[in-house]
């Protein structure tokens, strides 16, 4: 009972709020009308335009096209909504609802064309791919730098969280960072036991270190940057000369060493780990001065930029702050949980300390507690910027935020998909973004702010693969690997439900007899490839595994017709005339079939392999495709032919989307590079290099001047750069 009301209250939305569903409120039956109307050009005082097709919402034809003098005539009632699309120009209004005019007339404009010369990454809702393990502010505090499992290190913009610059070369996990006292160098190491050291700002790679046998746990420059300190597992702490390379000095402990701190003016050496103390060298002579009895383990240390205090976190949770040339020590509050990483600021005063979903900051004028900053995730790493109140956490999940040390206001945070995307749909109106994919979570993106602002409940029993908007903007639809179609109101964020009320398989199958009619409680037998909305927002054709095109009537959440195919179905595009779908799969063929009665209209052989992608033209007159072997066709829908193939590469064209003026078309393949050729001439005019392998998706905003594209996780919002 609880599904229906909920779809009772999307019948009640669809029928009577969207603009396209073209139904007369009060019960009263749409009469039927000549309606007679011109598109004209409106930079040239009413000339009417010829050739553009009109789509007819509601009415008794699919489309029509203007004459010579830009007149057209059709059949229709005061609901009928008219679309006028044509390749190169863009319509004010851009719909008209008939209503009680019989005449109605467009202005048309042509479509201001891109300047692909200028195109590049505007930004991008970017985070790491695991969990991030350290993060250091430039000496400038213009950039964050972080360094994650997923064996990457990564530069933002400190002022909004934006990525600029990627390194890459570790061979397993980023394990610490820390740039040199000026700020020429950045040096991290690795859980392989590797260091290195970068030119960040050129992005090369300056050295590599031959670091420790087995795991490095720590390092730290000299605070002339002559030096860098690292310890590992093999119970080593070792100097490097950071100009030559060279090893200077190897001190040994009789355990595990985890971590290393300088003292401020470069002469002696912290060291900590399983031994249970601290250990005090003598770095030009590589004598051990003093040590420190700790009483338990030493997980993480730190020494303060002036003076001689070191801060310590043991295991168990407890916190000591020490002066390692008097020995005296201040015990501050233990923490449950335990504390994974210290951060002094650049003055000395605060002592910052990330914990099991907190962030404590203590003024150490008076060891007393000044900030306790819940954060809502396991905090791994801290970095304090060098010259104002502001702290830097990451955590797992590949979170990131800016914090005041003051306050405790968050200034701006870092997340999104930790796993790969694989689905964008981009809104009608052009201010949102959602996005979906391996992590089954469904991600709604400010385009405006360039932050998340929602993310979908409940959260898919699987991995998604295709998102879709209804025309108006207010619905989202997706579906994946749990072999449900699931539809969310994304203004309210309320979720109405999905479909499973469809139509059963038969019982004989090219297999043989079957005594059952298939699973019950989902929308299709197999995996989902993709959704696509009708032009009204009343139905929804979706393509599967399971060798069928399914179209619903959202209203009733019941599936009406089944397209039966030879072969497994991967991909689904409505019409924008409305009546037809194509679709392509495992028997190499594009269909294009009625989507009233699924009867077969037009069958295009041209393909080798299996069919990736399909994409209509806005003026639905064209038919873009993609498959396995390689290739991109251009069809001709009127005739049925192939008129022309797209040079892409020997990597699979995963997706393919019609830019809105209808002159472009953009193909992302599975090498990661996106393609935006010349319909009309062929000519490639854009490409966006391939650097993650593995992208299969991208949308275009509605006024075609961007490009919404994935790397791996993270999305990429290609345009114009000033």
């Amino acid at each position: 009972m609880l599904r229906k009301l909920k779809y009772l209250s999307l019948v009640f939305v669809v029928l009577f709020v969207l603009p396209l569903a073209g139904c007369v409120q009060g019960g009263k039956e749409p009469q039927a009308a000549s309606i007679a109307g011109r598109v004209v050009l409106g930079e040239n005082g009413g000339e009417g335009l010829a050739g553009v097709s009109l789509l007819i919402v509601d009415g008794t034809d699919s489309y029509v096209e203007t004459d010579a003098q830009g007149q057209f005539k059709t059949a229709g009632s005061d609901s009928t909504v008219i679309i006028p699309r044509k390749t190169g120009y863009r319509f004010v209004p851009e719909q008209r609802v008939v209503g009680q005019s019989t005449e109605v007339e467009f202005d048309a404009y042509p479509w201001a064309e891109p300047d692909f010369s200028r195109w590049g990454v505007q930004f991008s809702f970017a985070n790491h791919w695991d969990w991030v393990e350290t993060m250091v502010f430039s000496p400038d505090d213009q950039y964050i730098v972080t360094g994650s499992n997923d064996r990457s290190i990564r530069i933002w913009r400190a002022a909004d969280g934006q990525l600029i610059g990627t390194l890459g070369g570790h061979a397993s996990g980023v394990k610490v960072m820390e740039f040199s006292p000026l700020g020429s160098h950045l040096a991290s190491g690795s859980r392989d036991g590797k260091l290195k050291i970068w030119d960040w700002q050129a992005g090369r790679e300056v050295m590599t270190l031959p670091g420790h046998a087995i795991t490095l746990t720590d390092l730290a420059w000299s605070p002339d940057g002559t030096k860098l300190a690292s310890s590992g597992r093999d119970n080593r702490i070792r100097i490097w000369d950071a100009a030559s390379g060279a090893e200077l000095q190897t001190f040994t402990d009789e355990k595990w060493v985890r971590t290393v701190a300088w003292s401020p003016d470069g002469s002696l050496l912290l060291s900590g780990g399983d031994a249970l103390d601290v250990k005090v060298w003598r770095v030009e002579s590589g004598e051990l001065v003093t040590e420190f009895e700790m009483g338990n383990r030493v997980m993480v240390m730190a020494t303060a930029p002036e003076g001689s205090l070191a801060a310590v976190a043991l295991e168990g949770g407890a916190l000591k702050v020490f002066n390692f040339e008097t020995g005296e020590e201040m015990q501050l509050q233990e923490q449950e949980g335990g504390v994974a990483t210290l951060s002094w600021s650049f003055d000395s005063r605060y002592l910052a300390a990330g914990t099991d979903k907190a962030l404590h900051v203590w003024d150490m004028a008076d060891g007393k507690l000044m900030q306790s900053i819940p954060t809502g995730s396991h905090i791994l790493t801290l970095a304090w910027s060098r010259n104002s109140q502001f702290l830097a956490s990451g955590s797992f999940r590949g979170i990131m935020d800016l914090w005041s040390a003051e306050s405790g206001e968050k200034r701006w945070g870092i997340t999104g998909h930790i796993r790969a995307v694989k689905a964008l749909a981009w809104s009608p109106q052009g201010d949102i973004l959602a996005s979906a994919g391996e992590d089954v979570v469904v991600r709604i993106w400010d385009l405006a702010a360039r932050e998340e602002r929602t993310q979908l409940l409940p959260t898919p029993g699987g991995p998604l693969e295709d998102l879709a908007w209804s025309p108006d903007g207010t619905y989202l639809a997706g579906a994946g690997h749990d072999l449900l179609v699931r539809i969310w109101n994304v203004d309210t964020g309320e979720y109405l439900g999905d479909f499973t009320e469809r139509i059963r398989k038969p019982f004989v199958h090219a297999e043989g007899f079957e005594f059952a009619v298939g699973l019950k409680g989902v929308s299709h037998e197999d995996v989902i490839f993709a959704v696509s909305w009708s032009p009204d927002g009343r139905k929804l054709a979706t393509a599967s595994w399971d060798k069928t095109v399914a179209i619903w009537d959202v209203a009733e959440a019941t599936q009406v017709v089944a397209i039966r195919n030879p072969g497994w179905i991967g991909t689904v595009a409505w019409a924008p005339h409305g009546d037809q779908v194509a679709f392509g799969g495992y028997d190499q063929a594009v269909y294009v079939c009625s989507a009233e009665t699924g009867k077969e209209v037009k069958k295009l052989e041209g393909h080798s392999d299996w069919v990736r992608s399909v994409a209509w033209s806005p003026d639905g007159k064209y038919l873009a495709s993609s498959g396995y072997d390689g290739s991109v066709f251009i069809w001709d829908l009127g005739t049925g032919q192939m008129i022309k193939g797209l040079g892409a590469d020997s990597y699979v064209v995963a997706a393919l989307e019609w830019s809105p003026c209808g002159r472009y078309l953009a193909g992302g393949s599975h090498s990661g590079t996106v393609r935006i050729w010349d319909v009309s001439t062929g000519e490639v005019l854009y490409t966006y290099p391939g650097r993650v392998l593995g992208l299969q998706t991208l949308a275009w905003s509605p006024e075609g001047d961007r490009l919404a594209i994935t790397e791996y996780n993270s999305i990429i919002i290609l345009g114009e750069r000033d």
